[in-house]
């Protein structure tokens, strides 16, 4: 399962790296072709944008399994190193709860969007907002698995370094 979840993973950050890339390397072309040029690109501003979107969406994927969002962690300190483990199922239950219902709201709005087009590439918005609940459907499977492995592998109660080590002397 390991094996799978590395490439899952792998596959993510290659598609948030497209993105991102192709986000900087349309901006770069959009300057050039308008100072060096004197002739702009005119797809240029909608494709930056679109990729942007989809950059955003799937980063936040990302960083469900790096642990890399913004958390305000000063009540972590304080718990007890038994109790950390259902606090952190209570706030990846909030992350689960968000995420599934941004898959159907998104697909929702994509459905409900899908009969215009942008302007300048002619792109169905039905595709545009696909994003959303594709890479939040992404973002839900990190949740649970990121979940999963803090409540059964680092907060067991195995790991609690509080708890004294059994053992007798020889």
């Amino acid at each position: 399962m390991k094996a799978i979840f590395d490439i899952y993973d792998k596959i993510l950050k290659i598609l948030l790296c497209c993105a991102t890339g192709g986000f900087v390397v349309i901006c770069l072309l959009q300057v050039f072709f308008r100072y060096a040029l004197q002739n702009s690109l005119v797809w240029s501003q909608e494709a930056c944008n679109l990729l942007f979107f989809l950059s955003i969406f799937l980063g936040a994927a990302v960083c469900v399994t790096d642990r890399k969002h913004i958390t305000i962690d000063i009540v972590l300190e304080y718990l007890p190193f038994r109790i950390k483990r259902y606090w952190y199922l209570v706030i990846y239950s909030i992350m689960f709860t968000f995420s599934a219902y941004m898959v159907f709201q998104g697909y929702d709005m994509a459905v409900a969007f899908a009969h215009q087009v942008t302007s300048t590439l002619r792109l169905s918005y039905y595709h545009v907002y696909l994003a959303i609940p594709i890479s939040c459907l992404f973002m839900a499977i990190n949740v649970v698995r990121v979940a999963a492995y803090d409540f059964f592998i680092t907060y067991a109660p195995e790991n609690d370094p509080s708890r004294k080590k059994e053992g007798g002397t020889a």
